[in-house]
C-alpha cells in the first residue's frame, strides 16, 4: 500500500532490508521496498546521507585497518558514482516524461479545444435541425391537411361518377328497353302482316272457289242475266266510287306507311341522340318526356295503321266481290 510520504528514516529502513535481503540497494529497488512512493530524487538525496553516513563511521573505526579503509572507501565512490550515473540517468529519463506528459498535456488541451468546438458546431447543428425538424412537422402537417381535403375530394367525385355511372346504366337500360319495345312493334307489324297475307291467300282461295262456284251457277242462271247487267251497273258505278275510296285509303296507307317510317327514322335518330345523351346526363327528363311523347305518337300512328290496314282489307274484299261479280 503507497504511503503519505518518506522521510530518511524510511530509506534507511528499507535499505537495511534489502541488504539483509542481499539484494542491492538502488534507487529503484527501495522505491520499490518503500511501496513506490517518494521521488527518486529524494531517494537519492537520503541514500547518498546514509553512504556518506555509514562511510564517515568506518573511517572513525580504529580496528579497520587503512587498506579496508581504502578499500571501502573506493567501494563507497564506487558506488556513490554508479548511483548518481543512475541518479542522472533516473533524472534524464523523469525529465524526458515530464517533457512528454507535458506535449501530451498541450495535445490533450488542443484535442479537448477542438472537442469543445466540435461540441458546439453539433449543438449549432442540433439547434438546426431541431429548427428544420419543426419546420419539417409543421409542412407535414400542412400535407396531412392537404391529403385529407384531396381524399374527400377524391371521395365526392367517386360518389360523382357512381352517380354518373348509375344514370347511364338507366339510360342505357331504358334504351335497351326502348330498342325491345321498337323490335317487338316490328316484329308484331311483320306477324300481322303475315297473318293478313295469310288470310288474303285464303280469302282469295275461297273466293277463287266461289267463283267457280259461280260460274258454274251462271252457266244455269243465264235467265237472269239481264237483271245482272242491270245490277252490274249499278255495281260498276259503286265499283267506280269504291276504287275512288280504294284510291283515297291507299294514300292514306301510303301516306301512314311514310309517316310510320319517319317515325323509325325519328325512333332511330332519338336512339342516336340516347347514346349522345349518356354525356349529357343533366338532358335526362326531357329525353324521357320526348321518347315517352315519341312513343305514345308511334302507338298512335301504330293504331291509326291497323285501322287504315282493316279498312284497306274490307275496301279490298268488297273490290274483289264487286270484281267477282262483274266477271
Amino acid at each position: 500500500m503507497a504511503r503519505g510520504g518518506i522521510n530518511k528514516a524510511l530509506v534507511q529502513q528499507a535499505r537495511e532490508a534489502l541488504l539483509a535481503k542481499g539484494q542491492n540497494p538502488s534507487i529503484d529497488a527501495l522505491r520499490i521496498e518503500l511501496g513506490n512512493t517518494g521521488s527518486k530524487t529524494t531517494i537519492h538525496r537520503y541514500l547518498k546521507e546514509l553512504e556518506d553516513q555509514e562511510a564517515a563511521r568506518l573511517d572513525d573505526e580504529a580496528l579497520l585497518t587503512r587498506a579496508i579503509t581504502e578499500q571501502v572507501a573506493r567501494l563507497a565512490a564506487s558506488l556513490r558514482e554508479d548511483a548518481q550515473a543512475l541518479v542522472e540517468q533516473a533524472e534524464t529519463r523523469h525529465q524526458a516524461k515530464i517533457a512528454q506528459m507535458e506535449e501530451r498535456l498541450s495535445q490533450q488541451s488542443a484535442c479537448s479545444t477542438q472537442f469543445q468546438q466540435q461540441v458546439q458546431d453539433l449543438e449549432r447543428q442540433l439547434v438546426e435541425a431541431k429548427q428544420q425538424m419543426a419546420a419539417t412537422n409543421l409542412e407535414l402537417r400542412s400535407l396531412s391537411e392537404q391529403k385529407s381535403r384531396m381524399q374527400q375530394q377524391l371521395e365526392d367525385q367517386k360518389a360523382l361518377l357512381d352517380d354518373k355511372n348509375s344514370q347511364i346504366q338507366s339510360l342505357e337500360e331504358k334504351h335497351q328497353h326502348a330498342r325491345e319495345g321498337l323490335q317487338h312493334y316490328r316484329d308484331s307489324v311483320k306477324e300481322q302482316r303475315d297473318q293478313d297475307q295469310r288470310r288474303h291467300e285464303q280469302q282469295l282461295q275461297a273466293l277463287q272457289a266461289e267463283q267457280r262456284q259461280l260460274q258454274q251457277t251462271l252457266s244455269l242462271r243465264q235467265t237472269d242475266i239481264t237483271q245482272l247487267n242491270k245490277d252490274n251497273a249499278k255495281l260498276v258505278t259503286q265499283l267506280s266510287e269504291s276504287r275512288k275510296q280504294l284510291s283515297t285509303q291507299t294514300a292514306q296507307y301510303d301516306q301512314a306507311c311514310s309517316e310510320l317510317r319517319s317515325a323509325e327514322d325519328q325512333l332511330r335518330l332519338q336512339a342516336s341522340q340516347i347514346d349522345s345523351l349518356n354525356h349529357q346526363v343533366g338532358t335526362v327528363n326531357d329525353l324521357r318526356l320526348e321518347l315517352r311523347n315519341k312513343a305514345d305518337s308511334i302507338q298512335a300512328m301504330t293504331l291509326k295503321l291497323t285501322a287504315l290496314e282493316a279498312e284497306l282489307n274490307t275496301k279490298n274484299q268488297i273490290f274483289d266481290q264487286l270484281k267477282l261479280v262483274g266477271q
